[in-house]
């Protein structure tokens, strides 16, 4: 038992310690949030946002998934073969994304009404090289629990990115180019200390290890990541490319843009914290192969990140409007109401993420293949639906609601794999529910039956999240612990 609160304390001080430098990002990047919606329209951020879904896709091949495969070996030296091999498919990849430029995209942009974004095809290829880049760097580092500076990388992109686009939209420049620039120059920052940093410790690792035979050795060995992982990657980037298309197509780009920013806000807790949480759980999940205590680590960490979120979540869902509102401008109060409606969706998505990582841990790649099907289906299905009975509100119903429950099948159908009973996952949501309803009480009766002003909402929100979350820190002794023993060592973090 002291053994597994050992284990339990100390990766959850990898978590916080790769979270706790994001962590003051993410808080950046909310107060700047505001200046920079104010700078620019609904209308830049859509036609960013389609851009952004037309060179996703095509970056899911950049390492054809072998990048995935770079924590599991046990030898270095397989290790140091899987980054060659991702970095060798990123190059090839590379250089076939410039016939797309030529022969694919002038048909797309016309067919998307979006005709400007042909000035930006030079930064594809470039970006899509930066991504694999990153999706090689990235999991080196993570298997060697270098995760200060995974987080520390973090920081320069969100810094980067905002410095730039801020700095554009105030010198007249508030475009959609510029949000395109702020991405790219980002990523070249982030890339870029990564690469140095990997190359200047194990560069003699690379020069005695990397050989043709075990690079060929390792495809074969790991063959199932692009036979599954890929197109299970791929299908789910399509599935928000065309999310994002359709939305175009039936409605409007302001559509798009409020719901890139809704999505972009709610997802910021799943992209700086719940990131951090499961790169650093794929790695202890791995080494926990023979260990017989996956269950109980799942379990945990279900537990904790449950009771972390759903009360945040909940507050979005009755307060998105009144928020988004009030820091953002008024003109993106519908982004707000599109962020209340997602907002099952994406917690779902945050509790499960972890669970998903199983996936590839157990080699049960066709599961997340089919799962990723489904769920594209499903979204097609709503955004049709939504679309030609002209309700943006219906689309994205069904899509918060299909999709969510696909989430939350494919996570119980994992733990199920590793042996942890359903019903305590079943009745960690129940007693977090309970516990988190009389704060929603309030703020509903108070915002719906009184009519109180929005500035008081918000007050009283978090008025009511300061009490849960002051109680949760309380009584949760290894939380507590946890986070004692990070900020003790968080002036290190960086040199790791």
């Amino acid at each position: 038992m002291k053994m597994d609160q050992q284990k339990s304390t100390s990766f959850a001080g990898d978590v916080l310690k790769m979270a706790s430098a994001p962590l003051v990002t993410q808080i950046l990047g909310i107060i700047l949030m505001p200046v920079v919606t104010r700078l620019y329209a609904p209308d830049a951020f859509g036609a960013f946002t389609l851009f952004g879904s037309i060179l996703m896709p095509i970056c899911i091949f950049a390492t054809m998934g072998y990048s995935n495969a770079i924590v599991l070996p046990e030898k270095e030296e397989t290790a140091a073969n899987m980054l060659c091999v991702s970095l060798g498919f990123t190059v090839l990849l590379t250089l076939l994304t410039l016939p797309f430029n030529w022969f694919a995209s002038e048909p797309l942009f016309r067919w998307l009404k979006s005709p400007e974004l042909r000035l930006f095809l030079w930064i594809i290829p470039i970006s899509v090289f930066l991504y694999g880049m990153q999706l090689a760097l990235v999991p080196w580092n993570v298997r060697a629990k270098r995760f200060g500076r995974v987080a520390a990388s973090k920081i320069l992109l969100a810094v980067v990115n905002k410095a730039v686009i801020i700095g554009a939209g105030f010198a007249g420049f508030a475009t959609t180019g510029a949000l395109i620039m702020g991405g790219l120059i980002s990523s070249m920052s982030m890339s870029g200390i990564l690469g140095w940093r990997v190359w200047k410790e194990s560069r003699q690792l690379f020069i005695r290890s990397i050989n043709w035979r075990e690079m060929l050795h390792g495809i074969k060995r790991y063959r199932k990541f692009p036979m599954y992982n890929l197109w299970t990657d791929l299908v789910s980037r399509l599935s928000g490319l065309m999310v994002v298309f359709l939305f175009a197509s039936y409605f409007s780009k302001s559509v798009v843009g409020f719901y890139g920013l809704g999505v972009a806000v709610l997802s910021m807790p799943s992209t700086f914290i719940g990131s951090s949480i499961v790169e650093t759980f794929y790695q202890r999940v791995a080494a926990a192969k023979e260990e017989g205590s996956r269950a109980s680590l799942v379990e945990i960490l279900f537990k904790h990140m449950t009771r972390l979120s759903m009360l945040a979540f909940l507050l979005l869902a009755v307060l998105g409007d009144n928020l988004f509102a009030f820091v953002f401008g008024a003109r993106w109060a519908d982004a707000g109401v599109y962020g209340q409606i997602l907002s099952f969706s994406i917690f779902i998505n945050f509790i499960m993420g972890p669970s998903l990582v199983l996936v590839n841990v157990l080699e049960k790649q066709e599961v997340g293949l089919i799962f990723n099907i489904v769920n594209a289906v499903a979204s097609f299905a709503s955004i049709i639906i939504g679309g030609l009975l002209t309700n943006i509100y219906l689309a994205l119903s069904l899509l918060s609601l299909l999709n969510g429950l696909a989430v939350f099948g494919v996570g119980l159908l994992m733990m199920y794999f590793v042996g942890l009973s359903l019903s305590k996952i079943f009745s960690t949501l129940l007693k977090c529910f309970l516990t988190c309803m009389p704060i929603i009480i309030v703020v509903a009766v108070a915002k719906w039956y009184f009519s109180v002003p929005s500035i008081y909402l918000l007050i009283i929100g978090a008025f009511g999240a300061v009490l849960y979350y002051g109680k949760l820190l309380k009584d949760d002794k290894l939380l507590q612990s946890t986070i004692v023993a990070v900020l003790g060592k968080y002036r290190f973090a960086g040199r790791n």
